[in-house]
């Protein structure tokens, strides 16, 4: 019920700023509703015609802030040609997404007035699983768990701000170390066990939603990190890895976050 309030919120307040002042006031109310037409326009009019301090920005260069994550982490995978040379009872392999989370701060340098560069620390708890199928029975669910050390750095590019909101777009890399990474375990051939590199490494794009407020810029961004380097510990005698060849890490993140 949360999520759902807080997204029509997030509409409605779009919604609003795009209307604009002029379009609202201009609007047409008769003498029964009069009374609601500016107790719904009062409280948005001073916000939509008065800029929050529009050269706050420009002010200085560098800024400080904070972040806190949603996502939805995936793989893309490769099968091992000695999957199809298989004999035994192994009919698929299906990876599965699972939700995750993360929190962490930030450091931004200004270029210009549209440019800016940001780098990120944050802490991120995930998870990705792979469901095994054998041919007469359920087969494992195989688990692998995250808790990783990300520094994203992007290169961001926004556009003007008129009624204290405006868009950007994005786009960089990302390393993460990952605490939990069984990249040392030895695995044995039968057991339920897939290990990925402690360090992996992602490209990003991404785009979001600034809004001025008082002492703050508060920002929704949506955003997908693609792993560049193949994250799979294979062990060619494994029931599990060894029927893999490579497995490529995905994130999709919803972020919001607020900047000095």
């Amino acid at each position: 019920m949360f999520k759902r309030l807080k997204r029509a919120a997030v509409i409605a307040l779009i919604g609003i700023m795009q209307l604009g002042s002029r379009q609202l006031k201009a609007a047409s109310c008769d003498s029964a509703s009069a009374w609601l037409c500016s107790s719904l326009y009062a409280p948005y009019s001073s916000y939509l015609r008065t800029p929050r301090n529009p050269n706050r920005e420009l002010q200085k260069h560098f800024f400080w802030g904070i972040a806190f994550s949603g996502t939805s982490a995936r793989m893309r995978m490769e099968l091992a040609p000695e999957y199809w040379q298989r004999t035994d009872s192994i009919q698929s392999i299906v990876p599965l997404a699972q939700a995750g989370g993360g929190f962490g701060g930030s450091v931004a340098y200004r270029m210009g007035k549209f440019w800016e560069l940001k780098m990120m620390t944050m802490l991120q708890l995930h998870q990705r699983d792979i469901q095994y199928t054998w041919q007469h029975l359920p087969g494992p669910r195989v688990k692998i768990e995250t808790i990783s050390f990300d520094i994203p750095f992007t290169v961001k590019y926004r556009s003007d701000m008129p009624g204290n909101t405006r868009m950007y777009v994005l786009g960089g890399g990302r390393w993460s170390h990952d605490f939990q990474s069984n990249e040392s375990v030895v695995i044995g051939a039968s057991k339920p066990l897939i290990a990925l590199k402690a360090n992996t490494f992602y490209y990003e794009v991404g785009a979001g939603l600034e809004f001025r407020l008082d002492y703050v810029d508060l920002s929704l961004e949506l955003k997908a990190s693609t792993g560049i380097n193949n994250a799979l510990v294979r062990v060619p005698e494994s029931y599990y890895s060894g029927s893999l060849s490579a497995i490529y890490p995905r994130l999709i993140s919803i972020s919001l976050m607020a900047q000095n």
